[in-house]
């Protein structure tokens, strides 16, 4: 089936293995991606802390439940994005190497 799918893809099109295409986004990835994570990493600590500072001056009892399940759904969500960049940028070149590989 894996080869089935790698038969149909751009790569196929091209007349090649496709590592011109490749190439330069494997590169782009090799650059761009500690600073995507040292960003992503900066601006979830500061939105972090802002939430948190919302939900300590919530006054009453509604307003704190809502900014608890705001806060909680905001660290689910920024773990994800963390994680999913990591394993991109950890995934590049054996991912690079699949693709050229057929």
């Amino acid at each position: 089936m894996i080869e089935s799918i790698r038969k149909m893809s751009l790569f196929s099109y091209l007349g090649g293995s496709g590592e011109g295409v490749l190439n330069p986004i494997y590169e782009g990835l090799t650059l761009v991606g500690p600073y995507a994570l040292s960003i992503v990493a900066v601006l979830s600590v500061f939105y972090g802390i802002f939430l948190g500072v919302k939900y300590a001056q919530a006054e009453d009892e509604a307003t704190k439940a809502n900014m608890q399940k705001t806060l909680m759904n905001f660290v689910i969500g920024a773990i994800t994005i963390w994680v999913l960049l990591a394993v991109l940028y950890a995934i590049r070149k054996p991912l690079g190497q699949w693709i050229t590989s057929g």
